[in-house]
C-alpha cells in the first residue's frame, strides 16, 4: 500500500504549518544564488516576479500591466539543503550534471472506485460500470487478472500500464500509470489512449478465441481506468528523467565531491548538500524515490545532531561565562557542518546506489513484460527485508 505523492505533500505541509514556532514558510520563491564565504552562516538568495498589476483607465476599462521587476529575499542559516527535485536549482548552482532523459514518458493519476457525492458520476452509467469492473481489484493485493500481473499490464512493444491500491486510510482509491518507451512519444502523444491505441486495436481485431476472453478483460480494465481518470491528468505527460550516482570506482577527476581523503559524495560541498530527487532521482518502479528522500532526511538530521553534540559550541564564541562549566548554547561550527555534509552523503551512497540500480533494472524488465525480480525468491525476500528495515 502507498500514499499518492500529493497526499504526502499536503500532509507534510499541514504539519509544517502547525510548527510555526520552529519553521517559517516563504511560498512562491525560486532559489537564485548562494554565498558560502561567511564563517558563521551561509546565505541563499531567492527571487520572484512581482504580480501583474491592473490599472483602471479613464474610460473605466481595466488594463493589465506586466511587471518584469523581481522581488529579492536573502535568507541565512547554518547550511543549505537542496530538496528541489530533478530540475534542482541548487544542484545547478553547484555545477553538477543535470538530469538525463530515460526515454520513457508517463501519464499518472488517481481514481476513486467507490461511490462519491458527485451527482454527475451517480447518473453516469459509464462511470458506474467502470467502478464495478475495477472494484474486485481493491481486495486483490497482487492485482492479477486478465493479462495483468502484479498490478502491471504489458501493452505491445512499448507500453506498460500500472494499477495499485493506495493506503488503507484511503479506501477505494487507486493510482494508475501509463508508461511508454515509444520513440518521440512526448511529441506524438497528448493522451495515454494515443500510446495504447495500437494495443487496444489489436485486441479488437484478434480472432484467436483461446486468448480472446483474457485480452478483452484486460482491455476493459484499461478502458475503465481511462473512464475514471481526471481529464487534466490524462492530458499531462511526464518525460522521465534520472540523476545518476558516482560509481564505486568513480574517477576523482569526474564532477563529484571528493575530500582530502578521497571519499566521494553525490555532489554536495562545503555547507551545501542535496537530498531526494535533486541528488539521486531514480526510475519509477516501486515508490523507492520517495522512500529514499525520507531516509535522506532522517540520516541528515541524525548526523547533524551527532556532530552538533561533538562540536561543543562555536569556537569563536568568547561571550560565555567562564565560571559556568556547562555549555547550554551548543551549536554548529562551519567545520562541523562541512563534516556532516561529507558524512551524510558518503554514508548514504552505498544504500541509495543499490536501490537506484534495482529500480532501473525493474523498470527495464517491465518494458519487456517481465514483472518478476531477477533474484532468486530467497534473495528477493532478503533484499526486500533490507529495504523495509530502512535506516
Amino acid at each position: 500500500k502507498m500514499y499518492a505523492w500529493w497526499m504526502v505533500r499536503d500532509s507534510l505541509l499541514k504539519q509544517v504549518m502547525l510548527m510555526n514556532d520552529n519553521i517559517t514558510l516563504h511560498m512562491g520563491w525560486s532559489f537564485s544564488d548562494l554565498e558560502d564565504d561567511h564563517p558563521d552562516h551561509i546565505k541563499a538568495r531567492f527571487t520572484r516576479t512581482q504580480q501583474t498589476q491592473t490599472r483602471k483607465d479613464d474610460d473605466g476599462t481595466n488594463t493589465q500591466i506586466d511587471n518584469e521587476a523581481e522581488d529579492v529575499l536573502d535568507l541565512t542559516g547554518i547550511m543549505l539543503v537542496g530538496a528541489d527535485g530533478v530540475h534542482s536549482a541548487v544542484r545547478a548552482s553547484l555545477d553538477l550534471a543535470p538530469a538525463t532523459q530515460t526515454g520513457s514518458v508517463c501519464w499518472r493519476g488517481s481514481i476513486s472506485i467507490i461511490d462519491d457525492d458527485d451527482d454527475d458520476a451517480i447518473d453516469n452509467n459509464n462511470i458506474n460500470n467502470a467502478r464495478k469492473l475495477l472494484a474486485p481489484l481493491l481486495t486483490s493485493p497482487l492485482l492479477t487478472t486478465g493479462k495483468m500481473v502484479l498490478g502491471y499490464i504489458k501493452c505491445g512493444p512499448y507500453c506498460v500500464v500500472g494499477l495499485k491500491s493506495f493506503h488503507s486510510k484511503y479506501p477505494g482509491v487507486m493510482t494508475w500509470t501509463v508508461n511508454t518507451k515509444e520513440p518521440d512519444a512526448a511529441v506524438k502523444f497528448s493522451h495515454p489512449r494515443d500510446a495504447l491505441g495500437a494495443y487496444l486495436d489489436s485486441i479488437t481485431k484478434n480472432d484467436n478465441a483461446d486468448d480472446d476472453d483474457e485480452n478483452k478483460k484486460t482491455a476493459s480494465l484499461i478502458e475503465a481506468v481511462l473512464e475514471l481518470a481526471d481529464p487534466e491528468e490524462l492530458h499531462h505527460s511526464l518525460p522521465f528523467v534520472t540523476i545518476g550516482l558516482p560509481e564505486e570506482n568513480q574517477d576523482e577527476n569526474e564532477n563529484v565531491n571528493v575530500n582530502a581523503n578521497g571519499t566521494t559524495g553525490w555532489g554536495g560541498t562545503g555547507r551545501v548538500t542535496l537530498i531526494g530527487d535533486a541528488a539521486h532521482a531514480m526510475r519509477s518502479a516501486g515508490g523507492q524515490g520517495g522512500a529514499m528522500a525520507f531516509e535522506d532526511c532522517v540520516v541528515l538530521a541524525r548526523i547533524l545532531e551527532q556532530t552538533q553534540a561533538l562540536s561543543g559550541g562555536n569556537a569563536n564564541d568568547n561571550d560565555k561565562d567562564s565560571d559556568n562549566d556547562t555549555v547550554d548554547d551548543v551549536h554548529h561550527t562551519r567545520a562541523s557542518i562541512e563534516t556532516a555534509v561529507l558524512e551524510f552523503e558518503n554514508s548514504r551512497l552505498p544504500r541509495v546506489r543499490t536501490i537506484w540500480n534495482d529500480q532501473w533494472e525493474r523498470a527495464e524488465r517491465a518494458y519487456k513484460g517481465d514483472f518478476k525480480p531477477s533474484r532468486t525468491e530467497e534473495d528477493e525476500l532478503e533484499y526486500q527485508a533490507w529495504v523495509d528495515k530502512g535506516v
